[in-house]
């Protein structure tokens, strides 16, 4: 009986120190300005044998601190010089990802949850 009542105790406990959950803004998505439809559950584009990822840019403060949370959600992520197509101000950094990677949709969402990603677009290669 006393260890039934620890263990409740205990889970009680356990249970009460979890942080809760914060529920998703569905506006993340409106920064987003890829097309889905374009790509397969792999992320990729394309037809056959020549399918190809899709790259995208945004801009974040050019602190340490946004770079490393960014790379956390992002492992594709790569800082880039330059402005970009989405205009990053000087004192920000241009960051380019690629949707090849499990769950690009799901990260890219993550990404444009943070408050200092303004918009996700696609990158144009020229």
């Amino acid at each position: 009986m006393l260890k039934s009542k620890s263990l409740f105790v205990l889970l009680s406990l356990l249970y009460a120190c979890q942080t809760p959950k914060l529920p998703e803004n569905p506006d993340a998505w409106k920064k987003i300005k890829i097309d889905f439809r374009q790509l397969d559950a792999e992320g990729l584009a394309g037809q056959g044998s020549s399918k190809v990822a899709m790259n995208y840019e945004f801009c974040i403060p050019s602190e340490a601190k946004y770079w490393k949370e960014v790379q956390k959600i992002d492992p594709s992520a790569r800082r880039n010089e330059g402005k970009g197509r989405v205009a990053c101000k000087t004192t920000e950094s241009l960051i380019i990802g690629s949707t090849h990677q499990k769950n690009y949709q799901r990260i890219l969402f993550r990404l444009a949850s943070l408050p200092y990603v303004r918009s996700i677009e696609p990158v144009f290669w020229e």
